[in-house]
């Protein structure tokens, strides 16, 4: 092959990879959804609480780039998976009107035995924080905004927490875990997880859940992630450790801005709790 033939081949080959991963960030990957299966340990996890399997929705961002049909099929992924609590951490919506009994009804059928509990994020307030409050209680889903819910099996109990937004909320810690036992594990949720870098180091925390970093939405393949709407980037995507305790972020189900995924699928998150031995 002469070095001109060899250079035109390569040519071509670049631009068609170069068009497949244009047609894979705007066409395949914002839609299709990836289930993690995360396991992480606690301290002083109950025996009855080993193996717990908790879903993470997180940044769905309906409105201009995502439609309730979506909504729903997250909602039967979630179900389908089985889980035994399902969290929620933020950023619901990206439009006003995109808050409605349209968006509690899809809302409505996530199932879980022990419960649905969901904090806001910083796009939540930029709306309408009043409204969104209310899809959740419609749904059915418990507002942990600086509060907590003791679930219980048997005589183990779990705590889960929950804090306001980094960005637009007040974080009282204190007092979402005032009252609580100090045996008792804790698992907060989160919208942006810089909070933990922010986290007072008293009451204690097991484990925070947080979502708000989108992954970038997009990651160079064995490279960084461009672009990302937090301070630390070691809270980009996946299990980290912070200051106080760790920190498993998803990058979540939507998109803002740039209707865009690469590398960067949308994330349902089912993690199981695991006792430390």
């Amino acid at each position: 092959m002469t070095r001109r033939r060899f250079l035109k081949l390569a040519a071509g080959t670049a631009a068609a990879a170069a068009v497949g991963s244009v047609i894979d960030a705007v066409a395949v990957e914002p839609k299709w959804i990836k289930v993690t299966n995360p396991a992480v340990t606690i301290p002083n996890l109950p025996p009855a609480w080993d193996g717990v399997r908790i879903a993470q929705l997180t940044d769905i961002h309906v409105g201009r780039l995502i439609n309730l049909d979506y909504v729903r099929k997250a909602v039967a992924k979630t179900n389908a998976a089985g889980p035994d609590v399902v969290v929620l951490t933020g950023d619901y919506v990206s439009r006003t009107d995109a808050i409605d009994d349209n968006l509690a009804e899809a809302l409505a059928a996530l199932q879980a035995p022990h419960g649905k509990f969901a904090v806001l994020g910083n796009h939540d307030h930029w709306t309408d924080p009043a409204a969104m409050r209310s899809v959740l209680k419609q749904a059915g889903i418990a507002d942990l905004t600086n509060r907590h819910a003791i679930l219980d099996r048997g005589d183990a109990r779990l705590c889960l927490a929950g804090v306001d937004d980094l960005w637009e909320g007040r974080q009282d810690l204190a007092g979402a875990l005032s009252g609580v036992d100090e045996s008792v594990p804790r698992v907060l949720l989160c919208h942006n997880p810089d909070y933990a870098e922010q986290m007072p180091a008293v009451p204690r925390v097991d484990l925070m859940l947080a979502g708000h970093s989108h992954g970038g939405q997009f990651k160079i393949p064995f490279g960084p992630r461009p672009k990302l709407p937090i301070r630390y980037a070691k809270y980009a995507a996946g299990l980290a450790s912070g200051p106080r305790c760790q920190v498993y972020t998803s990058v979540g189900l939507g998109m803002v801005g740039i209707p865009i995924r690469f590398n960067c699928r949308p994330e349902l998150t089912m993690i199981t709790l695991r006792r430390q031995v």
